[in-house]
C-alpha cells in the first residue's frame, strides 16, 4: 500500500508539476514577459531569453531540492505524509521563483523603453459568431446522465440498506470505514456529483464568455485561435467531468452494495480519471498555449508590428491578480499560467471567491 501511493504522488503531483512549472514560458504568448506586457519582438531579445532560462534554472534546481527531500523522508519514514506536506513548499517556491522574475522583467521594460513610439490599442471581438469554434454546451448531457443514474439507484436502494453501511474502501475492496445509515451518508456522493457537475459547467460558461486577449498586431489570427483554446479547454472539463461521474458512481454503487467492490476496477478507474484529468491538462497547455497562440491556423495575416495591445500592467499585482473596477468583464486571462482569473474590481468577484472558500472550508470540516 506504502509503495502504491508513493509512486501516486511521483508520479501524479511531482512529475506533472515540474513539467508544468518548467514549460509555463513556453505556453506563454509573446506578448507577455512574466505577467509584463510587451512588443512581441521584444520576447526575442537576448534579455528576454535570459530570464526565461534563468527562471527554469531557478525553478528545476529548487522543485529537485525539495521533491528529492521530501520524498527521501518519505520512504525513511516509510511515510507517504512526507510526500504530500513536500507540495506546499514547492508551491510556494514556484511563487516566490516567478515574483522575483516578474520584477526583473519590469525593470527590463522600463530600462529598454520597448512600448515607446508604439501605438497602444484595445482590440474588441464584435463577431456573434462565437459557435463556429466553441462547443455546444449540450454535451454536459453525458456527465449528467451518469448523475442522474447514480441518484436513482441511490433512491431505489436507500429503502433496502442496513443499518450500517461503508463508506470507504481499500484497494483490496475490504471497508475501511463503516457509518450509521442516514439520508447524509448514503447521499453524500450523488450530492457532491451534482455540486461538481454545477461547478464544472460554470466555469465552461466562463470560458465561453470570458473576454478574450487579442493580439493588435494579428486581430483576425487571434481571435480565431482564442475561440479554438476555449474549444480545447471546454471538452478538456467535459471529458474530466464523465470519468469524475463515472468514479464517483462506481464508488457509490460500492457503497450501495449493488456490486462487489474490486481491486483492479478501482484501480483501473482511478487510473483512468488521474490521467486524464492531469496530463489531459498538460497535453492541451501544450496544444494551445496561452489564448491558443501555440494552434496553427489558416486564417493568417501579416503582423503590424507597429501596434501593440495597451498597456495595462498597473491593473495587474504582480503580473497575476487583475484590479481594474473600469473594466466590466468579470472574467479576464490569465497572465502568467494557463486558464482565466477574475476581477477584482467587481463586486461579484467578492461574492464569488467568499463562496468558494466557504465551499471549501466546509468541505474541510464535514470531513
Amino acid at each position: 500500500m506504502f509503495l502504491f501511493v508513493f509512486l501516486l504522488n511521483i508520479f501524479t503531483v511531482y512529475i506533472p508539476f515540474l513539467l508544468i512549472g518548467y514549460f509555463m514560458p513556453n505556453f506563454i504568448r509573446k506578448t507577455l514577459l512574466f505577467g509584463v506586457a510587451i512588443p512581441e519582438e521584444a520576447s526575442n531579445s537576448q534579455e528576454a531569453k535570459q530570464l526565461t532560462k534563468e527562471y527554469k534554472r531557478n525553478y528545476l534546481l529548487t522543485t529537485i531540492i525539495i521533491a528529492f527531500a521530501a520524498n527521501i523522508l518519505a520512504l525513511i519514514n516509510n511515510n507517504t505524509d512526507y510526500s504530500m506536506w513536500g507540495i506546499l513548499p514547492l508551491i510556494i517556491s514556484m511563487m516566490l521563483n516567478y515574483v522575483y522574475i516578474h520584477k526583473k522583467a519590469k525593470e527590463l521594460k522600463r530600462e529598454k523603453g520597448w512600448t515607446a513610439n508604439k501605438k497602444q490599442v484595445v482590440i474588441v471581438d464584435t463577431s456573434h459568431a462565437i459557435n463556429r469554434h466553441l462547443l455546444s454546451l449540450h454535451w454536459f448531457w453525458i456527465p449528467i446522465s451518469v448523475l442522474i443514474l447514480t441518484l436513482l439507484f441511490t433512491m431505489i436502494q436507500y429503502p433496502h440498506l442496513p443499518d450500517k453501511i461503508p463508506t470507504h474502501f481499500d484497494l483490496y475492496g475490504n471497508p475501511t470505514t463503516i457509518k450509521e445509515t442516514s439520508f447524509t451518508t448514503v447521499f453524500l456522493l450523488p450530492l457532491t456529483q451534482a455540486f461538481m457537475t454545477a461547478m464544472f459547467f460554470f466555469i465552461s460558461k466562463m470560458i465561453q464568455r470570458a473576454k478574450p486577449s487579442i493580439n493588435p498586431a494579428t486581430p483576425k489570427t487571434s481571435a480565431i485561435q482564442n475561440k479554438l483554446a476555449k474549444r480545447y479547454w471546454i471538452i478538456y472539463m467535459i471529458v474530466v467531468l464523465i470519468v469524475l461521474n463515472v468514479q464517483f458512481a462506481y464508488l457509490q454503487l460500492n457503497a450501495l452494495t449493488v456490486i462487489k467492490p474490486s481491486m483492479t476496477a478501482y484501480i483501473l478507474i482511478q487510473g483512468i480519471t488521474v490521467i486524464i484529468a492531469i496530463f489531459g491538462a498538460i497535453f492541451v497547455a501544450f496544444k494551445t498555449g496561452q489564448s491558443g497562440s501555440r494552434i496553427k491556423v489558416k486564417e493568417t495575416e501579416e503582423a503590424n508590428n507597429n501596434t501593440i495591445d495597451r498597456d495595462d500592467d498597473r491593473f495587474w499585482k504582480l503580473g497575476v491578480i487583475y484590479y481594474n473596477p473600469h473594466d466590466p468583464s468579470l472574467f479576464i486571462e490569465k497572465r502568467f499560467g494557463i486558464g482565466w482569473t477574475i476581477n477584482y474590481g467587481r463586486p461579484m468577484a467578492i461574492i464569488i471567491t467568499f463562496a468558494l472558500l466557504v465551499v471549501i472550508i466546509g468541505s474541510l470540516v464535514l470531513l
